[in-house]
């Protein structure tokens, strides 16, 4: 498969990727699908239910398959990365063909084709999608590793939204209570093979799109997140223990997370003055001079250890946009300046969503709890109206009126927060 395949990408551009207005109707498109004849009715409903989700997420798959083989080849670059950087990742990517050689090309064709029937909770429609039509039956694989590709098309978003702090390293809590994954849990070797195959796919899933500007400090920080979650996962015998560690270093990266809104991930270490500490003294001074009545006599200690304390829980899904409007009244997609200020809401929100989830926690207190932003407009749309209605009383009552619902079978929660209320 992977030298067919490699035909057909080794004759196109990036180029023509992103400028295709129609890709179904090249000649690349057809001999494609033709490796892919179980696809063609999900496109079908795909296409029928929304033309632009789907041209996009076709254009998506091939871009990620188009990296994937100049990367394979050594051929790939790119404006901010580094020569040395690109080669690191290359040596990944080489490293698993030699030992999968089909894995990886199979997690990139279906990865987003749930987005078809629900954006937002895409990877587990993949998911579904490929266990209840058995799409991997083809392909000749073993169980295990028609599992793996699974798994990792379930939870393809992990590593890329604990980096983005959007999530965090309490949300492998999903993993231990999901009883397919024991499989992967039991051997060491399956577990690091997750891990290892899930910051590859991040590479070339975010390089997948053609805006995407990443940097040479995202392959340490990658690095960083491989380490951890093989360090927390290692302890898959003795759950406590495993939860107690994700607690704990979700802890540590707390700061982090919540400067995941001015995109610390992406622009760190890109300029002298944009240092970790620099992005996290942003916060600091961003409650020092507010007339806000819960946070303006706290300091930054006393907020992490007293009001805080439980967004490690919290796990927000596609929620970013909302947070970077929170600290700056707009949304961006770019560095810091040194003067530049931010505003307390981003603090604000973060302390009263903690609270909340304390309150409705009660007894069950290890739970995970999946935060939705329902009624978000997409952040090209977002107007100054929006902006201006987002004041402390409509984010506390966002948060207040949230609807929470039990999903028995994960033993988590889903909170919904409605945004659309503050704009009725």
């Amino acid at each position: 498969m992977i030298s067919e395949l490699a035909e057909i990408f080794n004759k196109i551009e990036l180029e023509w990727i992103d400028s295709s207005e129609d890709l179904t109707n090249s000649e690349q498109y057809r001999n494609f699908m033709e490796f892919f004849p179980n696809l063609k009715s999900i496109f079908k409903l795909g296409k029928k239910k929304s033309e632009n989700e789907f041209n996009r997420t076709l254009k998506h798959i091939f871009r990620v398959f188009k990296v994937f083989f100049q990367l394979k080849d050594g051929t790939f670059t790119h404006e901010t990365l580094s020569s040395k950087s690109i080669q690191l990742i290359s040596a990944k990517v080489i490293n698993q063909l030699c030992e999968n050689e089909n894995i990886l090309p199979l997690i990139l064709i279906y990865h987003d084709i749930g987005r078809f029937f629900d954006r937002k909770n895409h990877p587990y429609q993949s998911y579904l999608l490929l266990s209840e039509r058995k799409l991997l039956d083809p392909y000749g694989l073993s169980e295990n590793k028609q599992l793996l590709i699974k798994k990792i098309i379930q939870y393809h978003l992990l590593f890329a939204t604990i980096y983005t702090g959007e999530s965090t390293f309490y949300g492998i809590y999903a993993l231990l209570n999901d009883k397919e994954f024991i499989p992967i849990l039991s051997k060491k070797k399956n577990r690091e093979l997750f891990i290892n195959l899930l910051e590859i796919f991040t590479f070339i899933d975010i390089l997948g799109y053609n805006y995407a500007k990443i940097y040479d400090h995202y392959v340490d920080y990658y690095n960083e997140i491989n380490f951890i979650l093989k360090d927390i996962l290692n302890c898959w015998l003795d759950k406590e223990l495993i939860l107690r560690r994700a607690y704990t270093y979700s802890q540590e990266w707390l700061e982090w997370r919540i400067a995941g809104a001015l995109r610390i991930f992406q622009f760190v270490e890109t300029k002298p003055h944009l240092t970790k500490e620099f992005y996290f003294n942003k916060l600091i001074e961003s409650i020092k001079e507010t007339n806000n009545e819960l946070i303006n006599n706290l300091n930054w200690e006393i907020l992490k250890s007293q009001y805080l304390t439980h967004s490690y829980k919290i796990q927000i899904k596609y929620g970013l946009a909302f947070l970077m409007i929170l600290a700056f009244g707009n949304f961006q997609r770019m560095g810091l300046k040194i003067d530049a200020g931010i505003s307390y809401k981003l603090i604000f929100f973060w302390t009263l969503l903690s609270k909340e989830i304390e309150s409705r926690t009660k007894d069950k207190k290890v739970y995970l709890w999946n935060v939705y932003l329902v009624g978000m407009p997409h952040w090209s749309k977002i107007d100054k109206i929006f902006i201006n209605k987002l004041n402390d009383n409509a984010i506390e009552l966002i948060i207040k009126n949230a609807s929470q619902e039990f999903i028995k079978e994960r033993k988590e929660y889903n909170l919904y927060l409605n945004l659309k209320q503050i704009m009725d």
